[in-house]
């Protein structure tokens, strides 16, 4: 399993903090995301791509948008505005 972490307007959007998905790759992860939060389907993803309104941390190392990013189970990916912060 993959724990993705929502914060600012995508927990928002969401109404929960947090997703548990089954993936092998980001792609498949936000695929998985955006049915279990349709409010999220609209915004998170281009084309199969990232939106350029959000920013993703795997596992607080670094930033991708790469749908073709290999995740493992016990992964965890933060999801955030790309506005977000100070």
């Amino acid at each position: 399993m993959i724990t993705i972490e929502l914060f600012g307007v995508p927990r928002l959007h969401a109404g929960t903090d947090a997703v548990r998905v089954e993936a092998r790759s980001l792609g498949e992860a936000l695929a998985a995301l955006e049915g279990a939060c349709p409010a999220l389907a609209s915004t998170l993803l281009r084309d199969g791509r990232l939106s350029p309104h959000y920013l993703v941390a795997l596992n607080g190392r670094q930033f991708t948008a790469d749908p073709a990013a290999a995740l493992a189970p016990g992964d965890v990916l933060v999801l955030l505005s790309a506005d977000a912060g100070g």
